[in-house]
């Protein structure tokens, strides 16, 4: 027994409901996904923000890291040039260990955000790749 024209094209609708109640769910879940992903985005700008912060007290410190050696090698000089001798040798040495010390801070620092940063960068890059590809 054959099916009317009518039969076929109602098992068909039945389909093609049975298909947009599916659909309805797969967009439900990807707004879900979504909307989940672009706080997920606002947390990590959040985080870039405050790198950035933190990129900012990086730059002061070396910045007084560099007047603090101006000052110390202006020192040195002016009182060689003067033939006078106002600070101890171990006062000198106790002063150059103190700046040794703040230097090594520093550096270890920016070895660590230099890290970081790298890094970040590197999968902001392919995170952004994978998105314009899948787009």
């Amino acid at each position: 027994m054959s099916k009317t024209i009518q039969q076929t094209m109602h098992e068909q609708h039945r389909r093609w409901r049975n298909d947009q109640e599916i659909w309805r769910i797969d967009i439900d879940e990807w707004g879900k996904e979504l909307r989940n992903a672009l706080a997920a985005l606002e947390a990590v700008e959040g985080m870039l923000r405050d790198s950035r912060d933190a990129l900012e007290v990086h730059a002061d410190a070396v910045w007084e890291d560099e007047q603090h050696l101006h000052g110390h090698e202006l020192s040195l000089c002016q009182e060689s040039m003067r033939g006078e001798r106002k600070k101890t040798d171990r006062q000198w040495a106790a002063v150059h260990r103190r700046q040794t010390a703040q230097h090594e801070r520093l550096a270890d620092a920016h070895e660590r955000i230099k890290k970081y940063q790298h890094q970040l960068v590197a999968e902001i890059r392919r995170l952004l790749g994978q998105a314009r590809r899948a787009m």
